[in-house]
């Protein structure tokens, strides 16, 4: 969705939001300011409804309050506005062919008419009945010239709004489609895209799925501030994002939970790349925004689960989660295999 507020009633709108985000229990994060600012901007009334409820029986949101409330009242919101953007434009093509239509039976009309009049000048026996064919064709001419002329503009306006609406689609499904916070694919559309791929080789057989997750997240964000949160989880997503290649996906899915659909790789292959990832992520040194102080290791967890035959997402999904919670059992900063 784009926002239209001033830069001046949307500085009023921060004001406002940050004493309700306060008396939350979840972060500072993006998701959470945007639950506040459409609530306060008044153009979300199904989310409003939602807030006051919860404001005025005085239950703190959590973070993951939060998420849901993001994708109940925000994502799938921007996906019935993509949905509606394609019926705008399946109209749209349906009049240009409409408009086609009609210059097609215009041309028709001429050419009989052409037919018509050939004739008569074939038997005409004399000059007024020549001047009466030739006047007939001029006359036609012209008619079908400014049909043609009014054929073209609405054309030319047809495509002017095609291509206004193609823009307003790829925004749109941009926006459906993209965690706000680190740039990556979210839960929706990494689902989406795994299904696509799993359709068009007729099965994962060959892929491989990592999940990772942030090792006591909730400590960072209470010690360092979830300004600091939200850096660690742009962080872990940019080593994601800079360590895969081709068709590879990857997504964060929610909260600190990130995951990685390697389309093509053996289980030693895969197990090789998450354990380069989770070496990056725990050797990187991080600073707090406020004090500048260096910030002790983050590290993360991970879970492997390679596609087997008659494997889909969902099932790889739950064996790679098993693997994970080993590795959190078993003393974090570590990948498990499935």
């Amino acid at each position: 969705m784009r926002y239209l507020e001033s830069r001046e009633k949307s500085a009023e709108l921060l004001r406002l939001a940050l004493p309700l985000m306060a008396q939350q229990l979840a972060g500072f994060h993006p998701l959470s300011y945007t639950l506040w600012y459409e609530h306060l901007a008044g153009i979300n009334p199904q989310l409003s409804e939602q807030l006051a409820s919860r404001l005025g029986s005085g239950q703190a949101l959590s973070d993951e309050d939060v998420f849901a409330l993001y994708d109940r009242h925000i994502v799938a919101r921007d996906m019935k506005s993509l949905q509606a953007l394609q019926q705008q434009l399946l109209k749209l093509l349906e009049g240009v062919s409409e408009v086609t239509a009609q210059a097609t039976d215009h041309t028709g009309q001429f050419e009989r008419s052409l037919e018509l009049n050939q004739g008569r000048l074939k038997s005409a026996e004399s000059l007024e009945g020549i001047h009466a064919v030739v006047a007939d064709l001029l006359s036609e001419s012209q008619r079908v010239h400014t049909l043609t002329q009014v054929v073209v503009k609405k054309l030319e306006s047809r495509a002017q709004e095609v291509g206004e609406l193609r823009h307003a689609l790829n925004v749109a499904q941009a926006e459906a489609s993209v965690d706000p916070l680190t740039g990556l694919k979210n839960r929706r559309a990494f689902e989406k895209a795994v299904k696509e791929i799993e359709e068009e080789a007729g099965g994962l057989v060959g892929a491989a799925l990592l999940l990772f997750d942030v090792d006591h997240f909730k400590k960072v964000n209470d010690t360092w501030g979830h300004l600091l949160g939200d850096k660690v989880l742009r962080s872990v997503a940019q080593v994601l994002q800079s360590n895969i290649k081709g068709r590879d996906i990857a997504a964060r899915l929610g909260g600190e939970e990130f995951a990685v659909l390697l389309v093509r790789a053996t289980p030693g292959g895969a197990l090789a790349l998450a354990e380069q990832i989770r070496g990056l992520i725990a050797h990187a040194r991080l600073r707090s925004i406020t004090s500048g102080e260096l910030v002790g290791e983050v590290t993360v967890s991970a879970g492997l689960a390679a596609a087997g035959p008659g494997d889909s997402l969902e099932t790889m999904l739950r064996r790679a989660d098993d693997a994970l919670y080993r590795a959190k059992g078993t003393g974090r900063n570590r990948v498990c295999q499935a």
